[in-house]
């Protein structure tokens, strides 16, 4: 008997663990006991299961059912069971709480999105009070999924199920849900398969796609695709190391598109090639730890990368040299190495207690660009950055930049005696500045710039280039590949040596997240998103663009549209975009929520972003972000007014945008405007409150509220500052670090405002939130304060991000909306 029923068991697992089934026949095994070993009976309801949310989002096999809908179920064959399942689709535009009502005859398992949340195993005449299961039950707004999984046999006669609700604002239907549109939701967006990468192959016919598949928990798991610009060649997951061999002829002796990957099996680390066909072979054993990095030549040798660690955070009385020390992994240092994989010879490239980088190899001259960086503690920006060229045959090293305080790093370019090197407006004297004498450049807005290595005469080919310059990559064609922050766009730009001219490349999207070229240019494979879509990854040639993968659809989220508006200030115009819900009438009022970050970087169009406007607009809120002064992407002068700024120009750009945009919106209900804003974006938010009352809520996620204690106590507090506050301290320029300190300012703050921190911020610690939670509290001023356990700067925990969420959702609800319960739900009243 338990083997049949085992079987029994792993049958049903199988059916609801892949593609659910709506509909199980069970039949009665070959009974030789009444009892097993444990004493129990048979007993057919253990093997009812609720399925999985997953299994409930993408199976089209569950019938729909409607509230106060009657299902008559049909009866099993004689002698045997049935379980069916159906479910219904509800949606909310507010938290709510309700009771469902079930009424069964038969035996029923009841779930909410995959869990259950009530069960009744007995059986009943009729449809009557007394076959009703009620459960209080609360809803998140979005869409929910209930199901209903009822067990049937002949020993009982009738077969009918029914649901109802009693209180609340619930809305059922009765398409499928593949028909059916809905707002975006957290889960929505967080959750399936999401791209992180792609790369091309050497040949540029295909196309490696990185993604991660995240679960209904949260928990992820990687894998990658193989395709060209027909059709995916195979998926295959695990290996995150897995990356294309590039023209390495000692392990690719034709020459052709195969992959590498590590692993290690019993500590024993290889290095495996595996071609397109999906056979692997072994190439090289016992390797040693650290980066490797396989050299496109005929020879068998990579550059190392290892690490030695010094770890003193255990010790009862620490030292600490320099500001950076408190930052663990401080002390580690990594130094450079040339490894051959046949002999398992390591040899020595640097030595020293400074680390090494490796920034590039040039296989014409078997060379590689290193950087090292230099504490320079009394002078900003702190640090400086040296840049040397290595020859591998003869170990002879040129110094290419020395001692450089705004340099990033540096390639080659193929065929040349030229350099591209990254920077900002002051690196190289200055060579690059568009500024009036006096103003200070912003130290976040790259900059390219072509040096050449024998004369070590630089030029800056971005003077002029409004944009933001962020990844590089160059061809042997005398080209240079950039992205960069392109006002609220990335964009991928060409910069060609002949015709000293950038060029913008279309892509079909308004974020590009990643690319990757072929050594030629001729082929491009990218990814990235636009305002109102998941992540796509694309491949370019000379000719054509193809799309190659999109694994989150958007057909059945309800959208509104994304209109921009711009208004001038001080003849300066502000860029913005206003985002309205999906189901909008220009007659009606709605509140508003006003985003920004306000700091150096812009707030970017992305779809899936923490703070994504279309989670809002999906609660019924407008969304209105701007991007004020400061930021960079808009050109060198306006990315310069964030440097000793911290909000003396952009509260005021805020405050006049937001009260012209309602003025010029008549859709706007101006007495329910909420604002919120992250990090320097939470300064902002308490320093608007010192400022102005046109706002029925705020919300500061680990924001700033004095900017001395920020310098002196935030892990880069004072390497930030060298940007934000160039030669400027506390001890020099108290009109920055008292005066435009929001908690110097507490007394004029009458707006309600939440305070929302990670417990464990090493970034902006969560001081800067306690001490003005304090002073707001002895003002008696309307203030919340929550944290986060065990977060940092960013709530990364799956369960804790959705409650993090939850939370700002419930607190614009509780002032924009008049709706308290989903705040009180989550924090009641505590009388101490």
């Amino acid at each position: 008997m338990k083997r049949v029923i085992s079987l029994t068991i792993c049958l049903f697992a199988l059916l609801m663990g892949s593609e659910a089934f709506s509909q199980i026949e069970l039949r009665q095994p070959f009974i030789m006991d009444t009892v097993n070993n444990k004493g129990e009976k048979l007993d057919f309801t253990t093997l009812i299961q609720v399925p999985s949310y997953d299994n409930l989002k993408t199976s089209k096999r569950f019938p729909i059912i409607e509230e106060n809908q009657v299902i008559t179920i049909s009866s099993p064959n004689e002698n045997g069971y049935k379980i069916n399942t159906y479910i219904a689709h509800v949606f909310v535009n507010s938290f709510q709480k309700t009771t469902l009502n079930v009424f069964s005859t038969d035996k029923v398992k009841i779930g909410l999105n995959g869990e259950m949340i009530k069960e009744r195993l007995s059986t009943k005449d009729s449809l009557n009070d007394d076959s009703k299961i009620s459960k209080e039950i609360t809803l998140e707004p979005g869409k929910h999924i209930i199901s209903f999984s009822v067990l049937t046999s002949n020993d009982n006669p009738k077969h009918e199920l029914r649901f109802s609700f009693d209180g609340g604002e619930i809305i059922t239907i009765n398409k499928d849900s593949k028909e059916t549109k809905y707002g975006l939701t957290l889960k929505e967006m967080l959750g399936g398969r999401n791209i992180y990468n792609t790369s091309i192959s050497p040949s540029g016919k295909y196309v490696m796609v990185k993604y991660y598949d995240s679960d209904n928990k949260g928990k992820r798991q990687y894998g990658y695709l193989i395709a060209n610009k027909d059709q995916t060649l195979f998926f295959e997951e695990g290996n995150t190391s897995t990356q294309w061999a590039e023209n390495n002829l000692f392990f690719n002796e034709k020459n052709e598109d195969i992959l590498y990957y590590f692993d290690k099996v019993n500590d024993n680390r290889r290095l495996i090639k595996q071609n397109l066909l999906g056979i692997k072979t072994i190439v090289a054993e016992n390797l040693p730890e650290g980066s490797l990095n396989i050299l496109p030549n005929k020879t068998p040798n990579a550059i190392l990368s290892q690490t030695t660690k010094i770890d003193n955070s255990k010790d009862d009385l620490r030292q600490y040299l320099l500001p950076d020390d408190r930052i663990d992994g401080w002390r580690n240092r990594s130094l450079l190495a040339l490894y051959n994989f046949e002999t398992q010879q390591i040899q020595p490239l640097t030595y020293g207690y400074r680390t090494t980088y490796l920034n590039d190899y040039n296989p014409k001259t078997n060379s590689i660009l290193l950087s090292v960086s230099y504490d320079n503690i009394t002078q900003r920006p702190f640090s400086q950055t040296s840049i040397y060229e290595m020859n591998l045959d003869n170990f002879k090293v040129d110094t290419i930049v020395k001692g450089e305080g705004f340099v990033s790093s540096g390639s080659y370019i193929p065929n040349t005696d030229l350099l591209v090197i990254k920077a900002s407006g002051e690196a190289f004297n200055g060579i690059g500045n568009t500024l009036k004498k006096g103003v200070i450049p912003n130290a976040y807005h790259g900059m390219l710039f072509l040096m050449n290595k024998t004369t070590k005469e630089v030029e800056c080919i971005s003077k002029d280039f409004d944009p933001s310059i962020s990844s590089i990559k160059v061809s042997e064609n005398k080209t240079i590949y950039f992205s960069a922050e392109n006002k609220d766009s990335v964009s991928l730009y060409v910069y060609s040596l002949e015709n000293k001219n950038i060029k913008q490349i279309e892509t079909n999207l308004d974020i590009v997240s990643g690319f990757d070229i072929t050594t030629t240019g001729n082929h491009i494979t990218y990814f990235g998103q636009n305002y109102n879509n998941y992540p796509i990854a694309y491949l370019k040639d000379t000719q054509k663009t193809y799309k190659i993968y999109q694994p989150k659809q958007k057909d059945n989220l309800a959208l509104g549209e994304m209109n921009t508006w711009d208004f001038k200030f001080k003849n300066t115009t502000i860029n913005g975009r206003y985002y309205l819900p999906h189901d909008f009438d220009p007659q009606k009022k709605y509140p508003m929520i006003v985003y920004y970050y306000a700091g150096t970087s812009p707030t970017d169009r992305s779809f899936e972003m923490r703070y994504s406007a279309y989670l809002y607009t999906a609660q019924g809120y407008v969304v209105y972000v701007l991007n004020p002064s400061g930021t960079i992407g808009w050109g060198q002068e306006f990315a310069s007014r964030h440097v000793n700024a911290w909000g003396e120009r952009t509260a005021d750009e805020i405050i006049y945008g937001v009260k012209e945009f309602t003025k010029e919106h008549s859709f706007v209900d101006a007495n329910k405007i909420g604002c919120m804003g992250a990090s320097y974006g939470g300064f902002m938010t308490q320093l608007l409150q010192t400022k102005t009352d046109i706002f029925a809520c705020a919300i500061s996620h680990a924001g700033i509220s004095d900017i001395t204690s920020y310098w002196g106590e935030g892990y880069w507090g004072y390497s930030y500052s060298s940007g934000a506050t160039a030669n400027s301290y506390p001890w020099n320029r108290r009109d920055i670090y008292v005066d435009r300190s929001p908690l110097f300012n507490a007394h004029k703050i009458n707006t309600p405002l939440l305070l929302l921190h990670g417990d464990a911020d090493t970034n902006v610690p969560i001081g800067e939130s306690i001490q003005m939670f304090n002073a707001l509290k002895i003002l008696g001023k309307d203030v919340e304060f929550i944290t986060v356990k065990g977060e940092n700067h960013g709530i990364v925990d799956y369960e804790k991000r959705l409650k993090w969420n939850n939370t700002i959702y419930a607190y614009f609800a509780k002032y924009l909306k008049g709706q308290d319960a989903w705040f009180k739900a989550m924090y009641p009243n505590t009388q101490l």
